[in-house]
C-alpha cells in the first residue's frame, strides 16, 4: 500500500511540475502591483478558469493529500524508539548487584592498570625548503 501510494505521489509531483511549466504567465502579478502598478493588478482579475488552472488545483490538493497520508504512514509504521532514548532506557536499568563481602574478611585490592608507556615518533623535517 506505502508503495502504491509513494508511487501515485510521484507521478502527481511529475504532473503538477509539468502543468505549471505549462502555464502561460499572466502579465503583471505582485511586481507589477508593488511597483507603482494598480490594485487590480496586485489580486488579478478573476476570470474564466481554463483546464491548466483547474488542473494545477486539482494536483495542488492531490499533492497534499499525499502528502499527508505518506507522512502519517510512515511515522506510524513501528514501535520505534530513538537512540536517545534507548541510551536513557539502558542507563536507568539497575545495576547488577554484587555478592555482599564475607563478615571478617577485606575484600581484595584491585590490581592496578596495567599501562603500556606511549612513545611518539621523533619530529621530521620538511625536505626541499619548502617555500
Amino acid at each position: 500500500m506505502y508503495g502504491v501510494l509513494l508511487a501515485l505521489h510521484i507521478v502527481i509531483c511529475f504532473s503538477l511540475i509539468v502543468v505549471v511549466l505549462l502555464q502561460s504567465g499572466k502579465g503583471g502579478g505582485l511586481a507589477g502591483g508593488a511597483f507603482g502598478g494598480t490594485a487590480q493588478t496586485v489580486f488579478g482579475g478573476r476570470g474564466a478558469t481554463d483546464f491548466m488552472t483547474r488542473a494545477t488545483m486539482v494536483l495542488g490538493g492531490a499533492f497534499f493529500l499525499t502528502s499527508l497520508v505518506l507522512a502519517l504512514m510512515s511515522s506510524g509504521t513501528a514501535n520505534q524508539r530513538s537512540l536517545l532514548q534507548e541510551a536513557a532506557r539502558k542507563s536507568a536499568a539497575p545495576a547488577p548487584a554484587q555478592m555482599p563481602a564475607q563478615p571478617g574478611t577485606q575484600p581484595a585490592p584491585a590490581a592496578p592498570p596495567a599501562t603500556t608507556p606511549q612513545t611518539t615518533p621523533p619530529a621530521t623535517t620538511p625536505q626541499g625548503g619548502g617555500k
